[in-house]
């Protein structure tokens, strides 16, 4: 029987195989404002709104993933909201990514703007979002400008 006994760093024997959780405290959880990746915490997503004659742009700062995708899709609805009969434009001219979440808000948020009869589009894209919405054919759906002034001026279709 002793040779299934071994020394644990205490002064009793525990049988080999099995653990002495007496000592051990569980931590405290973590809780982070942004998750981390490699200690490295991830970019955040900033949202203005700004009120024009001809409809409301939303300008995109940052990223759009599963922890901003809350956000964006509060300030899209609020916006489209505000605005019915309206044109809601997504200045996407700082925005540097966007995932699957922020996707199927862009989504929600056409077929809630066929509802009301208002225009959502897309303005001043990144390379990078721009090939995402190609992909996606999300660009087929809903329109796509280089410039924010041309998104605001052009005829509903």
């Amino acid at each position: 029987m002793n040779h299934q006994l071994g020394h644990r760093g205490n002064t009793t024997n525990v049988p080999v195989g099995t653990r002495s959780w007496s000592r051990v405290r569980p931590t405290a959880p973590i809780r982070q404002a942004r998750p981390e990746y490699a200690g490295v915490a991830m970019p955040d997503l900033n949202i203005s709104s700004t009120l024009h004659d001809a409809g409301r742009v939303l300008a995109l700062d940052g990223e759009i993933d599963m922890a901003t995708e809350h956000r964006f899709q509060e300030a899209v609805t609020e916006a489209l909201t505000t605005q019915p009969f309206g044109r809601v434009v997504l200045d996407c001219a700082d925005l540097r990514f966007i995932d699957s979440s922020g996707l199927r808000v862009l989504i929600r948020a056409h077929k809630a703007a066929k509802e009301q009869k208002a225009v959502l589009a897309i303005a001043s894209p990144i390379h990078r979002v721009l090939q995402t919405l190609r992909v996606t054919s999300l660009d087929t759906r809903i329109p796509v400008f280089t410039t924010v002034s041309e998104a605001l001026t052009a005829p509903r279709a």
